[in-house]
């Protein structure tokens, strides 16, 4: 802010300093500033929280212009100029201790609320003992008086802070207040009605008993507390104040309305330390959402990048097939040969890889957006036969005969066709490379199916070396593997895949010996729903 913009603030603050005394001075001890209620305490506080030091000139020169203009003191009072520079000095070395504390707010959580209080409190005290010892030092009171008017400045300061202070340095936020309110006026409007007919009542109807039945008004500022935290409070405890003043002006003897304000103070502290806590409270949910948000966020990249993996890991058998089928069209295919009847053959065979590899994508993409399965009822004989025809070449390669045994009478199963392919490739695929990495001219893989209660087992054996005994009880979890160049992903997917269509994928631990016959190495079996029992 430039010079001008601060003198130009400094002046409407003095000029609300003085409106705000003139229309507070109620009730005062004899014609001096004391009165039950010092809004203007707590505008001179927020602005030296604001401007710091240099806004004490300004605030002395707001108190003793308003001496003059309320108080008829002349301009040339030793008395008011010295009270007006107490004044300045203590409640800036006040806003100087509080911004170091909590620059921002000064309440933001109830600890805050507390350190500020307290602060106040002892500065407050202060300052009404030095205003009264200056003014019996100068013989401008009479000493008879001097207690009851510490008591009735310090009550009449501190009341002015808590009800003001807190609200004016929470006011830069009030478009976030305003954008609360236009969502929940119908509250807010509920809130301010219960709010005006309890002071109609207590200070209306009963206003010979208002200290008798002050106490209900705890229960609307409560639930403006618990609402709207600290900014609610503070909003509230002002109306409170605003209502109490304007219904108590006429009283002509002090004492009920300086009482009035001591149950004021206490209603004032609990809104304010209960509405920190509720801010406190509201801003750890906002954190607590960041955190989740920012974990989601984490979580789907996540997810990508484990579906990238899948995709690289499950993706890799039926492109591999797919360029071996098609370096053989090539040469199947070569100018000057006469035409090879295996091409057409060889073909259809690459564009059989080439939409298992597109079923594969699309079935991953959406198990990993929606974490389901489009299950339907399917023949594992008929899947069996189709495993072993995609082997067919590499079994051969590897001298690795593969087996299958499913009862004609076995019932169907409720699964993915694709996903479920995609385990098989995978269980397969891995007894075929144990087998070869074991160095075995040759090898057996087995698979059998039976029925079990309520669901079909399908178990994959071979006879290689089995799984080593120290990853054996991890084989499931990503990233382990023993296989040179292994991702160690296969085993982690086909297990998540078969969990989302309601089975499961388990490891015989007793088979990790290795062989001649399978089910000497490793044994892994499927627990597939049957269809009809647990489809859907």
């Amino acid at each position: 802010m430039s010079g001008s913009g601060h003198f130009l603030f400094a002046a409407l603050f003095i000029a609300a300093y003085v409106f705000i005394d003139w229309v507070s001075y109620l009730q005062p001890v004899l014609q001096f500033g004391i009165t039950p209620w010092n809004p203007q305490t707590g505008l001179a506080l927020a602005y030296l929280c604001r401007e710091g030091r240099r806004g004490a000139i300004a605030v002395a020169a707001a108190a003793l212009l308003s001496e003059m203009v309320v108080r008829d003191v002349p301009a040339g009072s030793i008395a008011a100029i010295t009270t007006s520079c107490w004044i300045a000095i203590a409640y800036a070395s006040l806003a100087e201790v509080l911004r170091r504390k909590a620059p921002p707010s000064l309440v933001p959580s109830p600890a805050d609320a507390a350190r500020f209080i307290g602060a106040c409190l002892v500065a407050t005290l202060l300052v009404g003992a030095g205003f009264i010892a200056i003014m019996l030092a100068m013989g401008g009171l009479p000493e008879n008086v001097a207690l009851a008017g510490v008591a009735r400045y310090w009550v009449g300061d501190f009341n002015g802070v808590l009800t003001l202070t807190p609200l004016l340095l929470w006011a830069p936020r009030w478009r976030t207040g305003l954008a609360a309110l236009r969502t929940r006026w119908r509250e807010a409007l509920l809130q301010a009605l219960l709010l005006g007919f309890t002071m109609w009542v207590i200070f209306g109807l009963l206003a010979d008993q208002a200290l008798r039945f002050f106490y209900p008004l705890f229960v609307p500022m409560i639930w403006i507390a618990l609402r709207w935290g600290v900014g609610g409070a503070v909003a509230g405890a002002l109306a409170i104040q605003l209502g109490l003043a304007a219904m108590v002006k006429d009283i002509g003897v002090a004492p009920p309305l300086f009482d009035l304000q001591f149950l004021m103070l206490t209603l004032n502290l609990t809104a304010l330390l209960l509405g920190a806590a509720v801010s406190e409270r509201g801003r750890a949910q906002a954190q607590l959402r960041e955190r989740d948000e920012a974990l989601a966020r984490a979580m789907r990249f996540a997810t990508a990048g484990e579906m990238a993996s899948a995709l690289a890991h499950e993706l890799n058998q039926p492109i591999t097939a797919l360029v071996s089928y098609l370096r053989a069209a090539e040469i199947l295919a070569a100018p000057g040969e006469p035409p090879d009847a295996r091409l057409p053959a060889t073909l259809g065979k690459a564009a059989s890889e080439a939409i298992r590899a597109s079923a594969v994508l699309r079935r991953l993409r959406d198990f990993y957006s929606s974490g389901q399965a489009a299950r339907s009822p399917l023949s594992l004989a008929a899947m069996c036969e189709a495993v072993q025809l995609a082997f067919h070449e590499r079994l051969r390669r590897a001298g690795v005969q593969l087996t299958c045994s499913v009862p004609a009478d076995l019932p169907a199963v409720a699964a993915d066709a694709t996903q479920l392919e995609i385990v098989l490739h995978n269980l397969v695929a891995n007894a075929i490379d144990a087998i070869g990495g074991s160095g075995q001219a040759s090898g057996q893989i087995a698979i059998a199916a039976e029925r079990g209660d309520g669901e079909v087992l399908l178990s994959i054996a071979d006879s290689g070396p089995g799984v080593p005994a120290e990853i054996a009880p991890r084989v499931f979890e990503p990233f382990v593997t023993n296989k040179p160049g292994g991702m160690g992903l296969g085993l982690a997917i086909s297990r998540s895949l078969l969990r989302a269509q309601g089975g499961d994928l388990g490891f015989d631990m007793a088979a990790t010996g290795g062989g001649d016959r399978p089910g000497d190495g490793a044994r892994f079996v499927l627990r597939l729903p049957m269809a009809g029992e647990r489809d859907g």
